[in-house]
């Protein structure tokens, strides 16, 4: 869509039927629009960044819940999941002769400021998955923790649809997270992720961890 500046006699910008109207060094130009083929044959590279983008769009879709509030406001103009996206895209999916996959020491939930969790670990046991933390005190020195309410996730190795855990349950300080995993699943494996968000209204996010994987 064309603009005008300055009523209809100023200066044009944007497209306008076969033009395209632009500022460069102070001066209005115009360049006629590049003509797209639609139907031609896509590139080896195209094919794989578009095969790529759908990878992670359909990886993140079942994570929404939690991204929405991990990924809130970290890039301007853009949504918590457009946000997560740009994200994976750029820092996270690695490839072999299979394809595409997620390197979880990589991945995030949420991202924001550093976190300060430390001696994670992680137990299963009777259906029950427990994560336990301790925290540095010197990066939270400034930060009310109790305001700061947990993302937690089990991701599972091979389908991303049946994902488990809770958003905005325990606080950083309770120093312990836990989650029901659906019996009958015997020999999975599941990836463990653990974050914070402040639900004071000051939009601060912790960096998620990579807590591990428990087989369940």
């Amino acid at each position: 869509m064309g603009r005008t500046k300055n009523g209809p006699m100023g200066s044009a910008s944007g497209k306008i039927g076969p033009l395209v109207f632009y500022k460069w060094k102070d001066k209005d130009c115009v360049r006629s629009r590049p003509k797209v083929n639609k139907n031609r044959e896509l590139s080896i590279d195209e094919k794989k960044n578009r095969g790529k983008f759908g990878f992670v769009q359909n990886y993140l879709s079942p994570l929404s819940s939690a991204i929405r509030l991990g990924f809130h406001n970290y890039e301007p103009n853009r949504t918590a999941f457009n946000s997560a996206m740009s994200y994976t895209l750029h820092n996270v999916v690695q490839s072999d002769d299979d394809g595409f996959y997620i390197d979880h020491s990589l991945f995030h939930i949420s991202k924001g400021i550093t976190s300060p969790l430390k001696d994670v670990t992680l137990a299963y046991e009777e259906g029950v998955l427990t994560c336990n933390w301790d925290y540095n005190p010197t990066i939270v020195r400034d930060l009310e923790l109790h305001s700061f309410r947990s993302l937690f996730v089990a991701i599972p190795d091979s389908n991303t649809n049946d994902i488990q855990g809770h958003t905005l349950h325990k606080t950083l300080i309770d120093k312990q997270e836990q989650m029901h995993i659906s019996s009958g699943s015997n020999g999975k494996v599941y990836h463990i992720h653990l974050g914070f968000v402040a639900v004071d209204h000051s939009s601060r996010i912790v960096d998620s961890i990579y807590a591990g994987t428990v087989t369940v």
